[in-house]
């Protein structure tokens, strides 16, 4: 075999891995599609047909049933002498009326029409998220809230026993920054019968942590501090615990720099911050998530990123912190803790 200089072949090399890379956007697609149309919804509601299903959502036949065997392939339904039935996880986070409903986020192609305009991004360095009108972008951030706590449940308990709340440290006073739905102070009241939380997020936010709040029972030990958490005022030396889950990937080093000094004051001595996020090898080489993450970062902001432990580690010791440590959340695909303590 002659090769061209400067590109050598293995015959025995197979390019199969770039071409399930190069078409791997069908599977995101398929499952958007099915969200779209109600598909689990329809089948939980007693259609089992492919013409059944395909009549309720208003589609084609051929359509629907193709789009219906690929999901079958993916495991989320099962099908047997021709009728579909819902797989486990398709039962519990894709039907609509299910409390742990996670396809929200999917009802609309924001996010799908900025990863389109990805090369656009690369040669800009700028953002390039797809125009949406007001309805469209409070719907696709509420059913982002409720996507991420049902999400990050099993993380922020994880993290919860990893640092002994509720046994080791009891009685906690915490302060919940960026809350979002609140899970993870929702997670350290729940350990702890004695915590007290503060939730602080913009106002707006906070009704939506209200909500998830008074769900668990927890309204009388919160307070709620309205706020940008960029020039919000934190009561000093006060805390026994700060979180900032899933924030820092989407300000810059600077910004980051300047909330953990905030957060140091904040903090009693002895008080730890707990910083959760997606968090890449010191030479940015795996895992794939932390990685894939930066760059939604640079479709959709002027700034942000996923940083490394050793960046973390920088950051948190110029602002005073010391005894960092990392705790892993997801079983090594990225999502971590970094613990330091005042």
């Amino acid at each position: 075999m002659s090769t061209a200089p400067g590109f050598p072949q293995t015959a025995s090399l197979d390019p199969q891995p770039i071409a399930q890379m190069a078409f791997s956007f069908a599977a995101a697609r398929i499952l958007s599609t099915a969200v779209q149309l109600g598909l689990f919804s329809t089948i939980a509601a007693g259609a089992h047909t492919a013409a059944a299903i395909a009549q309720a959502a208003g589609a084609s036949e051929r359509g629907t049933r193709m789009v219906l065997d690929a999901l079958v392939g993916f495991q989320l339904l099962t099908k047997r002498s021709g009728e579909y039935g819902l797989g486990a996880l398709a039962a519990q986070f894709l039907v609509r009326e299910s409390p742990d409903y996670m396809g929200a986020w999917m009802e609309t192609d924001t996010m799908w029409e900025a990863w389109t305009k990805l090369p656009e991004a690369v040669r800009t360095g700028k953002p390039v998220d797809s125009p949406t009108d007001q309805g469209d972008a409070e719907k696709f951030f509420r059913g982002l809230v409720r996507t991420l706590h049902i999400q990050n449940r099993l993380p922020a308990q994880r993290l919860m026993k990893a640092l002994g709340i509720g046994e080791s440290h009891r009685a906690v006073r915490v302060l919940d920054v960026g809350c979002g739905s609140g899970v993870w102070g929702i997670a350290a009241a729940e350990a702890d019968a004695g915590a007290r939380v503060t939730a602080q997020d913009l106002s707006g936010v906070l009704e939506q942590t209200k909500e998830y709040v008074e769900k668990r029972g927890l309204t009388d030990r919160y307070n709620f501090l309205a706020g940008d958490l960029h020039t919000v005022e934190f009561s000093s030396n006060t805390y026994d615990l700060a979180i900032l889950g899933h924030i820092i990937h989407m300000v810059s080093e600077a910004a980051a720099r300047a909330i953990f000094a905030r957060l140091d004051a904040a903090l009693k001595p002895g008080g730890r911050l707990a910083v959760i996020d997606m968090i890449p090898n010191d030479e940015r080489t795996a895992p794939p998530f932390p990685l894939i993450f930066a760059l939604n970062m640079l479709v959709h902001a002027d700034e942000g990123s996923t940083y490394t432990l050793s960046e973390y580690k920088k950051w948190l010791t110029d602002a005073e912190f010391a005894r960092i440590e990392m705790i892993d959340l997801s079983g090594g695909n990225g999502v971590a803790a970094v613990v330091a303590q005042k």
